[in-house]
């Protein structure tokens, strides 16, 4: 029994390690827009101080550059 549950294990594990996403290559990211997380959380930081209420609708946006 316990052979089985590891035969099982190795499998399910081979399975997912075929899954795996491929890492971003440098062609993948330069001009991607993303959220700005820095700018979001000092926004967010800044409303607690002035005890105001923050709800995105679109976030602040970020070029990402490859150097």
């Amino acid at each position: 029994m316990k052979a089985f549950g590891l035969a099982a294990l190795a499998l399910s594990i081979g399975a997912l390690a075929g899954c795996a996403a491929q890492p971003l290559t440098r062609a993948d990211v330069d001009g991607r827009i993303v959220c700005d997380a820095d700018r979001m959380a000092q926004l967010e930081r800044e409303a607690r101080r002035n005890n105001t209420e923050l709800h995105w609708v679109r976030c602040p946006a970020a070029t990402l550059r490859t150097s």
